[in-house]
């Protein structure tokens, strides 16, 4: 993150942080995300369930990820830090191993076989701090009017068909759907095998997760660990009109102008405000969740629940992860500043439990 202003990962580390930039799948559900997740930390051959796999009609295993904490246990905690749906995914990946899958667990009872340890529940104790960058936790109207529209199925479609051709190095996420170019098979024969996919008549992607009606279910799937710090960050990045709509700034990034303009004319006036990708309403916490807003990150020292912090004027969508080029307003040294506020409060979160632990 941060590769154009501030080498966030890199700076870190070089002040003796263990800092990780997870990869996972970049249009794939939120369910195969956590599970990616989970894989990418743990280590291991990804196991999206077999119940799910069924479900929605893709293999159940994935690519093996080496790990980055093969010893992550109950005890063993860590930080995550999710932008844009990297915030509902790492949500669902804490229910998850607080809860496990009803769904994986009812399957292997009735079926037998194999089971993933991700599925299964009373795993707690393994996340100290869940923060959010601009997560669309009540969805996006950018997702509810382009997400499901033909043109944005073929997009993706053209995207599957390129990075899982046998000359691409690109990997977005697609495997457990066979977007892989087998080695006796004509590029013809691939593209009209990824074009019959089922993959674009299920719900098992992000672009149903991200709308409204994919968010509020995630919303009423999930709840807030009494033993986490929850923190929320927001940005906005468009202004109002004469007409009452929004538009965007002009420094906000180009590339984010049309959705920017979708969510600036919702029919609900209180979803207008926004980054250019997500609602700055949407970013400040779950809805039915219990929140409460904080004047600075020192002071968001709760668990269990979302504590908002003041949004970020002017900040829209790539500025907090320093992706954003065209803007020359946010320079490197306000980036570090943000992350070195973010950071030093995790380690107030340490200290908290350490001490607690040696009462």
């Amino acid at each position: 993150m941060g590769e154009d202003k501030f080498h966030i990962k890199e700076q870190f580390e070089k002040s003796g942080y263990e800092v990780h930039e997870a990869t996972v799948g970049t249009f794939s559900s939120n369910h195969d995300r956590e599970t990616e997740l989970y894989y990418y930390i743990k280590g291991g051959r990804v196991d999206y369930g077999q119940a799910h796999a069924e479900k929605y009609g893709h293999h159940r295993y994935g690519k093996t990820y080496e790990g980055i904490m093969p010893n992550w246990q109950p005890g063993q905690k860590i930080h995550l830090i999710g932008h844009s749906m990297g915030g509902q995914t790492i949500r669902l990946l804490e229910q998850m191993l607080r809860y496990g899958s009803p769904e994986e667990i009812a399957y292997q009872k009735e079926h037998g076989g194999e089971i993933s340890p991700l599925f299964k529940e009373q795993k707690d104790n393994m996340i100290s701090s869940i923060t959010t960058l601009v997560t669309p936790h009540n969805g996006s109207a950018a997702s509810d009017n382009l997400g499901n529209r033909d043109f944005a199925k073929k997009i993706l479609n053209d995207i599957g068909k390129v990075s899982g051709n046998r000359f691409s190095n690109l990997d977005l996420g697609f495997s457990q759907w066979g977007f892989k170019q087998h080695p006796n098979e004509s590029y013809i024969e691939y593209s009209k095998r990824i074009k019959n996919s089922p993959l674009w008549d299920t719900k098992d992607n992000a672009l149903t997760d991200l709308t409204a009606e994919g968010s509020e279910q995630l919303n009423q799937n999930t709840s807030l660990n009494p033993n986490i710090v929850y923190t929320s960050y927001a940005g906005e990045a468009s202004h109002a009109t004469l007409s009452g709509k929004h538009v965007p700034n002009i420094r906000q990034y180009p590339l984010m102008d049309l959705t920017s303009r979708i969510i600036g004319k919702d029919k609900n006036q209180q979803l207008r405000l926004n980054d250019g990708i997500v609602p700055t309403i949407s970013a400040l916490y779950p809805n039915g969740q219990a929140y409460k807003n904080v004047t600075d990150i020192s002071s968001a020292n709760e668990k269990g629940i979302w504590q908002v912090l003041p949004v970020k004027k002017d900040w829209d969508h790539m500025d907090f992860v320093g992706m954003d080029p065209t803007d020359y307003k946010h320079t490197g040294e306000e980036l570090e500043q943000f992350y070195t506020g973010i950071v030093d409060h995790l380690m107030r979160v340490e200290e908290s439990e350490n001490r607690n632990l040696a009462v």
